[in-house]
């Protein structure tokens, strides 16, 4: 059994070497493993060492990461794909285990771990004393789960957990799957914008059962540049404009996906929030992302939400928040700020 590891880089190169240099760097014998780095630029360095460490180095531009990933695989033989983004980096046993994991449960077919942070290129947990930081890392903590699970798809409570832990199905950088369960996948994984996260173990569930590990194995670096949290403004609109994307992406893999596969309602979570996140707007930039959405269609995004997540509070919440943010008139609005003080 061989490993593929599949690198992938848009634009960014700041941090792709120390990717590339985390995979070179493992405990797992060579012989056992390929690297292709898919980027969509040439770079003297990075180039050079590619050439020196023996990786395949694919330059395509594309700026949709699922044709990206796609492009990686079919320049791959492995019979296991793992996954690495640009700016993250595979602890040194990371590839042992997805080994390990995949030659003695043949009915795996989808591998998951749990990430270490770094940020300014140090190590840092949930002690930070950055409290935007730490709010980061303590909502990515409290969706992952810190033990060993294996989640068997054809079981009826598997939905409910995913929906739970959806940190188990996050992070391309902590993903490995059975090269069967989507080779036949790939055109349609070509039209994938962004949420490669949601359709690597989307259809990995229809070939097998899902593996987490409590295992700090990926270091996952968080930076101005990331394409899911956004600092500053720039920062902000970039990761609203990846909403677009990943709501459009979400329709695709729930009409692509079986009806009873226990990931359409992790899928449909992570869509409808990133509708009522778009919906919820103020008019301003709105208009700068060229969205639009109704009310009546808001609330029914919101009904399917309480549907999905089972939670009353958070669903009154959401209802309220989003009459309050269709109100024409801000003078009504400072009114019920008023009385809610």
């Amino acid at each position: 059994m061989q490993i593929s590891v599949i690198i992938s880089a848009y634009n960014r190169r700041d941090f792709l070497l120390k990717a590339i240099n985390s995979v070179a760097n493992q405990t797992l014998e060579k012989n056992l493993y390929e690297v292709i780095v898919v980027k969509n630029f040439e770079d003297k360095s990075i180039d050079e060492t590619l050439i020196k460490l023996g990786y395949k180095n694919v330059v395509y531009d594309t700026s949709r990461y699922g044709e990206r990933v796609a492009i990686g695989i079919e320049e791959s033989a492995g019979d296991i794909l793992a996954f690495l983004e640009d700016d993250d980096e595979f602890k040194p046993e990371k590839l042992a285990k997805i080994y390990n994991v995949f030659t003695s449960h043949k009915d795996i077919s989808y591998f998951h771990d749990t990430r270490e942070f770094i940020y300014n290129d140090k190590v840092i947990d949930i002690n930070t004393n950055d409290l935007e930081i730490k709010n980061i890392i303590r909502f990515l903590e409290e969706i992952t789960p810190h033990n060993e699970i294996i989640i068997n798809p054809f079981d009826k409570r598997s939905s409910r957990l995913l929906v739970k832990y959806h940190g188990i199905v996050a992070a391309t950088s902590l993903m490995a799957v059975r090269r069967e369960c989507i080779e036949n996948r790939l055109n349609l994984l070509k039209m994938i914008n962004i949420s490669v996260e949601n359709f690597i173990p989307a259809f990995a569930a229809e070939c097998g059962k899902l593996y987490h590990t409590g295992e700090r194995l990926t270091k996952y670096r968080i930076h101005y540049m990331n394409s899911s949290i956004g600092f500053d403004h720039e920062g902000q609109i970039r990761v609203l404009n990846n909403y677009l994307r990943l709501v459009s992406d979400g329709e695709l893999i729930i009409k692509n996906i079986k009806p009873k596969n226990p990931m359409r309602n992790v899928v449909k979570l992570r869509l409808l929030e990133a509708r009522q996140v778009l919906y919820n707007l103020d008019s301003y930039t709105k208009k700068l992302l060229n969205y639009k959405q109704h009310l009546p269609s808001a609330l029914k995004d919101v009904l399917e939400l309480c549907a999905v997540k089972r939670n009353f509070k958070d669903c009154t919440f959401r209802t309220l928040f989003t009459i309050y943010n269709s109100l024409p008139s801000e003078k009504l609005k400072r009114i019920i700020k008023d009385i809610i003080r």
